[in-house]
């Protein structure tokens, strides 16, 4: 029976990538992280977990195991486990969990001044009021208040705030702030309600290394800022250090909608141009000397010095996961020109996924970490079949034959990468640039050729004094893409929105892509990959007709006939609007309008259009007739045993423990209600 079994596998994996035993073991991997860190009940601890994988590796060890492929699925599926648990308990820290109106004495860790919006601080808390021990590692404040000139990282300071847990999602199934916090270690958020006191300097709990990098970006920040005080300086400091709290919202939403916001994340682009520029530099100066060159090879010395340019670059972008991701694939591509080896495959990213997730395994529910994986494993597997059918060589063609090609590869790549993130910018944004191929294809050049190289030159120069000239010819070249992002997101149609999908839209949108990576089988690729586009246009499923928030006080649904948001009470324009937007398919653009809303001593009624209704209770008196009519009522939970009728009754309590609240109708003549809170509930550490 071997034989056969052994026949039918070689006969299957000629169908498959010649490196699918470590794909498929990334794919795994990142599966198992995945998994842990999203359901809602409490998985084994670490040392649980531990004992399994030691279980395992005895086991396969007896039995010599080691190069069967169920053994090893299950041995790193059982290591992702252990150490996603193992990563969960190490960032376990207390966290607030009722508001409170508090004095903070602590250390600052970083204040971002934004242009259009209020600063924002992170503290590390060394008392609140009385209490020293149990604190949380780190807090977050909007600073509404004056802010002091001198506020910078390590100063210590006082001033009173108000606290809140880690904000929840504001649609059910939307972006995790308390997960995301918890990794973070941000036990707290909220306002500052006092002018903020500096007490002094002090030294935060971390390496020399850190201050001084710290310190470095800071200055490289501040000199960017300095000599380029608009959105040009703004972007300049987002590609050279990672920070992008200067960059303007309306300079982000065009960036965003013109298809080029890979372009403000240090990743594979930047980091790739920035050693490439190092490598070929360095190649051409020790090539130039033909003394030194008969000695040691070119490539390999340059190999090496644009290693250790990818490391500073590295530690200057603040070692976000895009970066980190990049950086170990052009350490694997540099490490394979020193051994003569292929330099980018698909083993390489598979690397990097495991060196990402041994480290964070949380980053795999992270949109960075998604889209740039994405993007990267298509173009490399693409490119792989291209190279292999000889698609990709350059030939003897005339100039202008080279220039055309030259468009035509960088059209394509960018249909590729669009085409590979398509998905997961659908689930996470609920918007798909349509004009990003052609920005692309614009403003890519201008980033290889000058942009980069001269951010490369600023930095360098910097010390000496020498970087005025160079920072300005980065302004220039900036001011240009600025302005034809701007130009490219005000087409008509350059943006496809679309409603809020389920989390079952990620885990297919996912499978089916890992499928496109391991088969190689034309037929199968072609299903696939129609299969991978269809998930654009297939409908995602119900969405909420009505959200209510803060025990009823704001009310919102879409009117898609104006491509409006309606909505009632709160603040306009908050990070709640942009997501109800985002949820409903609706563009920021317009003006919100308003519900109409009557208020008397019993009750205050809004209508949602036709004969719906959200009724908040004052007293008992309104109660009858609202729930009697199919109202959305709001009320104490007490008053809930009176509601008789085809209302819903929504207890005003629950709204701070459970979030907000997305109400269904369901169509047809016996038309009923359902809903879902938006917080999580369950029993990890962030719930």
């Amino acid at each position: 029976m071997s034989r056969p079994l052994n026949r039918a596998a070689n006969s299957a994996a000629k169908h498959l990538h010649g490196e699918w035993r470590i794909i498929l073991c990334a794919a795994i991997f990142g599966a198992v992280c995945a998994l842990y860190i999203a359901v809602s009940f409490q998985p084994p601890a670490f040392t649980s977990n531990l004992a399994i994988f030691g279980v395992v590796v005895l086991l396969v060890s007896i039995r010599r195991a080691w190069r069967s492929l169920p053994a090893q699925l299950l041995m790193v599926a059982i290591l992702a486990l252990t150490l996603s648990s193992l990563r969960v308990q190490l960032v376990s820290a207390p966290k607030l969990t009722q508001e409170r109106f508090v004095s903070i004495e602590g250390i600052v860790e970083a204040f971002d001044r934004r242009p259009d919006r209020a600063p924002r601080l992170d503290v590390v808390p060394l008392r609140l009021d009385e209490q020293t021990a149990g604190l949380p590692s780190r807090i977050r404040l909007i600073v509404r208040t004056r802010a002091p000139e001198e506020l910078e990282r390590g100063t210590r300071i006082s001033l009173k705030a108000i606290l809140t847990p880690p904000s929840p999602p504001v649609v059910p199934g939307g972006y995790d702030f308390g997960r995301a916090d918890f990794f973070q270690g941000i036990g707290a958020e909220g306002y500052a309600a006092s002018t903020i006191t500096v007490l002094g300097d002090d030294v935060l709990a971390e390496s020399a290394l850190t201050r001084t990098t710290e310190r470095l970006r800071d200055h490289i920040s501040n000199e960017l800022m300095r000599l380029l005080p608009g959105q040009s300086g703004a972007v300049a400091v987002a590609l050279t250090v990672g920070d992008r709290h200067f960059i303007g919202e309306e300079t982000a939403a065009a960036i965003r909608d013109a298809g080029l916001a890979h372009l403000l994340a240090i990743s594979g682009l930047h980091m790739g141009l920035i050693t490439a520029a190092a490598f070929f530099v360095i190649e051409y100066l020790v090539a130039a000397f033909p003394s030194v060159a008969l000695r040691v090879r070119p490539k390999k010395v340059a190999a090496v010095v644009a290693w250790v340019i990818a490391i500073c670059y590295l530690l200057l972008s603040g070692m976000g996961i895009a970066t980190v991701r990049a950086f170990i694939m052009i350490s694997v591509a540099l490490l394979a020109v020193l051994f003569d080896r292929r330099v980018m495959s698909l083993r390489s990213i598979a690397l990097a996924v495991f060196a990402v997730l041994v480290i964070w395994p949380e980053a795999v529910l992270r949109v960075s970490f998604q889209m740039s994986f994405a993007a990267t494993a298509a173009l490399v597997a693409v490119y792989e079949v291209l190279s292999r059918r000889g698609l990709t060589t350059r030939g003897d063609a005339g100039l202008i034959r080279r220039f055309l090609r030259f468009l035509f590869f960088m059209g394509f790549t960018s249909l590729v990468a669009q085409v590979a993130i398509a998905p997961f910018a659908l689930y996470h944004f609920q918007t798909l640039s349509l004009i990003g191929i052609i920005a692309n294809i614009v403003v890519v050049p201008i980033m290889s050729a000058a942009i980069m190289p001269l951010a490369l030159i600023s930095i360098i120069l910097m010390p000496l004094g020498l970087h005025e000239w160079p920072v300005w010819a980065l302004g220039v070249g900036l001011d240009q893409v600025i302005q034809l992002a701007h130009y490219f997101a005000a087409f008509p149609y350059a943006v496809y929105r679309a409603g809020a999908p389920g989390e079952l839209y990620l885990i297919v949108a996912s499978m089916v892509f890992a499928a496109l990576l391991l088969i190689r089988q034309r037929i199968a690729s072609i299903i696939l990959l129609s299969g991978y586009i269809a998930l654009l246009c297939l409908p995602f499923g119900p969405v909420a007709d009505v959200m209510v928030d803060n025990q009823g006080r704001v009310i919102a649904r879409a009117d898609q006939a104006s491509g409006r948001l309606l909505i009632i009470g709160g603040r306009r324009d908050s990070y709640r609007d942009e997501n109800w937007r985002r949820y409903w398919g609706l563009a920021q653009e317009p003006a919100a309008g308003v519900l109409h809303r009557h208020c008397d001593a019993s009750a205050c009624r809004t209508g949602l259009g036709g004969e719906r209704y959200v009724t908040v209770l004052k007293s008992m008196s309104a109660l009858r007739q609202a729930c009697a009519a199919g109202d959305i009522v709001v009320g104490p939970r007490r008053w809930h045993r009176y509601c008789a009728g085809s209302g819903v009754y929504l207890y005003e309590e629950s709204f701070e423990r459970f979030g907000v609240a997305a109400v269904y109708y369901s169509e047809g003549e016996d038309e009923a209600m359902t809903f879902r809170w938006s917080k999580p509930q369950g029993k990890r550490p962030w719930h």
